[in-house]
């Protein structure tokens, strides 16, 4: 026997098994400002989300079980229906092989939505070195070291691009038209070269220990892989420290033959070398004449000398508007 007992907010029902009652309270779902009438269940049991489609899943992409235990991408995706909308950002600190960004791309392709993925990967390595040197694959790292991966994180960006693939021949015509697949790679480095601030003695007559630092933050003066040059880490690096995300828009400006970057209409980005009297002074013309706005300017102080920096003070404290001048090193 159960009786119903309804109030605004849940339905209780009251069950007597045996001698005895018990009270069961039924939740809703809120979906688009409404109640919705099914509840998320507390046990899954679709094969699609189990340990082993996601090690199918891995084979399907790479033709064997390069990773041990990998999430299932069928798991992901019921998570991401319930826990996000079509333009959250999705970040996973664990990122492993990217089973989330596969299962993102997933989703995306199926219900149109613009997800967008973070995913956090520590270069682990899938082999040590023996005492002669040598390479030797971990246990869990045997399969993926045999098929050339040396770290964790080249499985994770490999498998984003396969995924895609594998997406776009799938889906075909049906895709969204604006479904990308691409993504970009950031690595967390330690410059090279000695910063200012770590030179106990410094000798102003030595002319050569700062020449062109901006290429020192080059890919390929860091030692790791990709092309970026040294303006983009430098620029993308500034970008995290004052707050902005690394898709934001910038423009190229242009000062008596100088290229600067600008973001927002609200700060200017001096790094490369090369500013002369002549980039001050159309700086300022175009700021006077108001042809550009800028609130702040940051200059990378290696790229200029004590007179450049200079002038540009005095300059811009003749001008009406008060625009902020920092220098990093």
């Amino acid at each position: 026997m159960k009786k119903k007992v309804v109030n605004e907010n849940n339905l209780l029902i009251a069950g007597k098994s045996g001698n005895s009652w018990r009270i069961y309270r039924k939740d809703y779902l809120v979906k688009d400002g409404k109640k919705a009438t099914t509840l998320a269940k507390s046990l899954w049991v679709d094969k699609e989300i189990n340990n082993d489609y996601g090690k199918k899943a891995i084979k399907d992409l790479f033709g064997s079980n390069i990773m041990t235990f990998p999430k299932s991408p069928g798991l992901l995706k019921k998570i991401l229906k319930m826990g996000s909308k079509k333009e959250s950002i999705i970040l996973d600190f664990f990122a492993g092989s990217s089973t989330t960004a596969d299962a993102v791309m997933q989703l995306n392709a199926e219900d149109g939505g613009h997800r967008k993925f973070i995913m956090v990967q520590l270069p682990e390595k899938t082999y040590t070195l023996n005492s002669d040197g040598n390479a030797v694959p971990t246990k869990g790292g045997k399969v993926a070291y045999e098929a050339g991966f040396k770290t964790i994180d080249e499985i994770s960006r490999e498998r984003i691009r396969r995924a895609a693939t594998k997406i776009k021949e799938e889906n075909g015509l049906m895709i969204p038209e604006d479904f990308d697949g691409s993504f970009k790679h950031y690595r967390v480095v330690n410059p090279v070269k000695q910063t200012l601030e770590e030179i106990e003695e410094f000798d102003p007559d030595n002319v050569n220990l700062f020449n062109d630092m901006v290429s020192y933050f080059s890919s390929e003066a860091l030692g790791v892989a990709g092309n970026a040059t040294g303006e983009q880490t430098i620029l993308t690096t500034w970008f995290a420290k004052d707050g902005y995300n690394f898709e934001t828009d910038v423009k190229e400006v242009s000062f008596a033959g100088y290229k600067a970057k600008l973001v927002e209409d609200s700060r200017l980005y001096l790094i490369n070398e090369g500013w002369t009297g002549e980039s001050t002074e159309e700086l300022l013309n175009k700021i006077g004449n108001h042809e550009l706005t800028v609130q702040t300017i940051i200059l990378f102080g290696y790229s200029f000398d004590i007179t450049g920096i200079r002038e540009l003070e005095i300059g811009l404290k003749q001008l009406d508007s008060t625009i902020g001048l920092l220098k990093r090193y």
